[in-house]
């Protein structure tokens, strides 16, 4: 007698919250297994807490933006002093050369400071981009398996993987509201379905 196949850590986490049902009922309508598992394992992209991304909460990191500009700050009234004037233009010493350059050193650096600060509303577990674009692909891959939602199913999928242990936090009822909020994502996403499934097929 064979041995049993282990299970995959995605599968351990459906068992655990109930939600091993779920997943063979959606195997059974149409879903690849190991496709759907694997889409399900890339939850971990959607992980977008700023400990994820940047190593440090968002305080932390906005305090690590100001020191970045408070850095160009200093580096700009060195340059301004008459040493650094001398050694860049009379002496002309090689390693300075280049100081009053365009864009300068706190020039670049301000920008950079800019740059991360526009990332703020951009990125993060606030606007979810990659969260969202996850739980698209899900709904495509069962859409064009199926040919059906299957709203009932994919949703506690979805809670279990992320972890949400109240019905609540991602309810039927939320994940329909999601869904119809996310249609044009989600349309995307199946043109990708079927464009990697003509490919390899």
């Amino acid at each position: 007698m064979g041995r049993k196949k282990a299970l995959s850590n995605v599968e351990d986490v459906l068992k655990e919250h109930g939600a091993e049902h779920d997943f063979e009922t959606l195997v059974k309508a149409g879903c690849n297994r190991g496709e759907l598992i694997m889409t399900l394992e890339l939850a971990f992209l959607a992980d977008e807490s700023w400990e994820t991304l940047v190593g440090m909460d968002l305080r932390s990191f906005k305090t690590d933006i100001a020191k970045v500009r408070h850095c160009a700050d200093l580096i700009e009234r060195l340059n301004r002093t008459e040493l650094i004037y001398r050694v860049s233009t009379e002496g002309r010493i090689h390693r300075f050369a280049a100081v009053y350059d365009s864009p300068t050193l706190p020039e670049r650096l301000h920008e950079y400071a800019s740059n991360l600060n526009s990332l703020l509303g951009v990125v993060g577990p606030k606007p979810k981009h990659r969260t969202h674009a996850w739980k698209a692909s899900i709904v495509a891959i069962v859409r064009e398996s199926t040919g059906k939602d299957h709203d009932k199913e994919v949703s506690a999928l979805i809670a279990a993987v992320l972890n949400h242990d109240d019905d609540d936090d991602y309810s039927v009822k939320a994940h329909q509201a999601w869904r119809a909020e996310h249609k044009d994502e989600i349309e995307r996403m199946q043109r990708r379905v079927r464009e990697r499934w003509r490919k390899y097929t």
